[in-house]
């Protein structure tokens, strides 16, 4: 008696019948059809999709049991073949990268695992049935090449993950060549895909141009993993030894890339610009139209790229190039009475003045309100831009005589506050009638502080000058009036000049 071609195969064993080994293939496509029908009935898919990651990530980080939860949730959804990019996401956001690379290392090996035993109790012999004598062709994975030829699957990332867990299972490749070959093959990319997590998640905090950095850097290195294989099977021991430390190295001056300190940008010319040609917030347009400094400090601005800087670093640069080119404006049309005058033909306005395309910054041409309500108020959030940002009009609050900057904005915006509360024919409580007298801007941007006039009071409370006036305004139980808001020109004439 021959002994069978598949050496994993005792030759005392009988084979098993034909309609025995279809039924197992027929169970376990029928199994895969039913997980994945009911995962989008019942909406658990929903539950692997980003946004919803996302929602869960505050309360999870709370929870001790979290990493242990994780893992047992990963490996039974890649044991099911359902989608497990979004766990991996996850599990960077919320373990880090090393806890998120353990965390999604040890969950994908464990679903790996169950997928490739579920494919191989159901299907292995089903396949070769059908492939008869070209079943030969998969000895090579069930005997000794199978690690090596496995190792190389897994370090390409265009394999897909559950096609070959399900594929090694059916082929009916060793379970021990296979965990181990699976344990040390997605490792690399385990650790890519998780140290990138908030490169792909954010976006969140407005850092879209870094996470579009990251994920160039990241597309990279998993590009460098697509030829691993190749390096793997042309080089010696020795020189596979060099080539990893070079790729170690490499990814390490990577990493410390992305967590080395964001790049910033010098507005010192700019607070020179304002100390010398503002007084308590009036201006000397005609001193900046003078001043050789005043171009010089808009073409920095233009070569900036935003996209390069931290959160606070980034918003003081739109508030400082909304302020810079709001003063470019005037000076461009030479309007010395209001800014509302400008493109107004015989009193008619053709345009708004904030419509023009007037802003070079970060290598782009905006107009005014792009930098107001597309970049300052969808990206940041911040209530108080609009005690910071100046149209030039004395309605405005005033313009502060220093540039704004990173270090110190928290404190800057908070003064700015307190000041054009300050300004009592803009803005002031009457405790006694429970009325507010108010800049319109608080009306007309209701929406940025909580799209009711109580939410205005809510803000305005803590910068209350008197315990009565801030428990007023907390209550929302007032009358609200706007103030008048003076469109007149801010501009400092030559007898106030220090």
């Amino acid at each position: 008696m021959t002994a069978p071609s598949d050496p994993s195969v005792s030759a005392t064993t009988p084979p098993t019948p034909a309609p025995r080994r279809y039924g197992k293939l027929i169970a376990l496509v029928v199994t895969l059809v039913v997980i994945g029908w009911s995962a989008r009935h019942f909406g658990l898919l929903e539950f692997a999709s980003p946004e919803r990651v996302r929602a869960l990530v505050t309360t999870a980080r709370e929870t001790a049991w979290a990493i242990p939860a994780f893992i047992l949730l990963y490996a039974v959804v890649a044991s099911l073949g359902l989608p497990g990019t979004p766990l991996t996401l996850a599990g960077g956001a919320l373990f880090g990268a090393v806890g998120g690379t353990f965390a999604n290392w040890t969950g994908a090996t464990l679903g790996a695992t169950g997928a490739f035993l579920l494919a191989r109790a159901l299907g292995a012999d089903a396949v070769r049935g059908l492939l008869g004598k070209h079943a030969s062709a998969l000895n090579a994975l069930g005997g000794d090449q199978a690690f090596g030829a496995l190792v190389r699957l897994r370090l390409i990332p265009v394999v897909p993950f559950n096609a070959l867990n399900f594929g090694a299972g059916l082929a009916g490749v060793r379970l021990g060549p296979y965990v181990a070959s699976t344990a040390l093959g997605i490792i690399p990319g385990t650790a890519i895909y998780t140290y990138f997590a908030d490169a792909l998640l954010a976006g969140v905090d407005g850092a879209r141009g870094a996470a579009f950095t990251q994920l160039a850097i990241a597309s990279a290195l998993l590009l460098a993993l697509s030829f691993v294989p190749t390096v793997i099977k042309r080089l010696s021991a020795r020189r596979v030894a060099s080539a990893a430390a070079v790729l170690v190295l490499s990814s390490a001056s990577a990493l410390d890339a992305q967590t080395a300190p964001r790049a910033s940008v010098d507005h010192s010319s700019w607070t020179a610009l304002l100390t010398a040609h503002v007084t308590d917030g009036m201006v000397d347009y005609d001193a900046f139209a003078k001043d050789a400094r005043f171009p010089a400090y808009l073409a920095l601005l233009d070569r900036t790229d935003p996209r390069t800087l931290g959160r606070d670093e980034r918003l003081a640069y739109w508030i400082n190039v909304y302020n810079a080119y709001t003063i470019a404006l005037i000076n461009q049309r030479n309007e010395r009475k209001s800014i509302r005058n400008i493109n107004r033909v015989f009193g008619i306005p053709t345009k708004s003045p904030w419509a023009e395309p007037v802003v070079r910054a970060g290598g782009r041409v905006l107009s005014l309100d792009d930098v107001e309500h597309k970049i300052i108020r969808v990206e940041f959030g911040e209530p108080r831009i609009h005690v910071a940002l100046v149209c030039a009009a004395m309605g405005c609050p005033p313009l502060r005589s220093e540039a704004y900057v990173a270090e110190r904005l928290d404190a800057q915006l908070g003064e700015q506050v307190r000041r054009f509360l300050a300004q009592r024919e803009k803005n002031r409580v009457d405790v006694a009638t429970k009325t507010v007298y108010g800049s319109p801007i608080f009306t007309w941007y209701r929406e940025d502080f909580g799209g009711t006039l109580k939410g205005v009071g809510s803000f305005l409370a803590p910068y209350a000058s008197d315990p009565a006036t801030a428990a007023l305004l907390r209550s929302g139980d007032f009358s609200w009036f706007d103030t008048d808001y003076d469109w007149s020109l801010n501009i400092r004439h030559r007898s106030t000049r220090r």
